[in-house]
């Protein structure tokens, strides 16, 4: 029996590559795209800002997408269990079977330590009750062993703090009640950060990230991006001209 020339097989291989490479997001006709819920960004019903930039970077014909919003603990636990193809949204790290894109969908504004009296370092926090948001691991930054109290909302973590049950609190400015702007102490934790929409390192998710970098460059090539923001100060701290100047040409 003859066999095909070696080079042959090779353009052959290839090709079948390339076909399963085209149709693999066709083939993705339902996605399950997973969320902790963020007032304004992500809600239950599928409306919010970063749904609504998702659905517009990945418009493609027959591509739907099913929403799951939850608390953030339990959204990167259903991602990590397999449960979702796109979790919104994570800070760009070594994670095993996670796959990120060039375009980042927003940036996380710098994350605090909080507290009623003044701390000299953040050492002081040593084996004390510090609390952060349910499922967000800031004592990863933190240089000292605390007493983790994971909290449901930042207003409860506030109000904790504001009656002696935690020493300190982590957070962010915006969510700092009125009523203690003028009696916290504040120490940087972590600068403001690029937070991406992760995809599952398997050919779905890198088609899926590959589309969601083409849509994304569409949209602030023709302002429609911007559009979406509806707030200039917002879409500036965003900072989506630096991942316009790493597009390919």
């Amino acid at each position: 029996m003859n066999s095909l020339p070696g080079g042959i097989l090779v353009l052959l291989r290839a090709a079948v590559l390339l076909s399963l490479l085209l149709s693999g997001v066709s083939q993705a006709k339902s996605i399950v795209v997973t969320a902790g819920e963020w007032q304004g960004y992500t809600h239950a019903n599928g409306s919010g800002l970063y749904f609504d930039i998702l659905r517009e970077a990945l418009n493609q014909p027959d591509l739907k997408m099913h929403i799951r919003v939850s608390n953030w603990k339990r959204a990167k636990h259903s991602f990590l269990a397999g449960r979702a193809d796109i979790l919104i949204c994570d800070y760009k790290t070594a994670q095993r079977g996670w796959f990120y894109p060039r375009w980042h969908l927003d940036y996380d504004p710098s994350v605090k330590v909080f507290s009623m009296t003044p701390l000299k370092s953040l050492t002081e926090l040593a084996d004390q009750p510090v609390g952060w948001l349910l499922g967000y691991d800031f004592d990863q930054y933190l240089p000292v062993q605390v007493k983790a109290y994971e909290v449901a909302s930042h207003a409860e973590g506030f109000q904790l703090l504001s009656h002696g049950r935690l020493k300190a609190f982590i957070s962010y400015q915006m969510h700092v009640p009125a009523a203690l702007q003028s009696q916290l102490s504040a120490i940087e934790l972590q600068q403001a950060r690029a937070m991406y929409p992760v995809f599952r390192d398997d050919l779905q998710g890198r088609l899926l990230a590959k589309a969601y970098d083409e849509g994304m460059l569409r949209l602030y090539q023709s302002g429609r991006l911007k559009t979406l923001f509806n707030n200039a100060a917002l879409y500036q701290q965003a900072r989506f001209s630096e991942a316009a100047e790493q597009a390919p040409d």
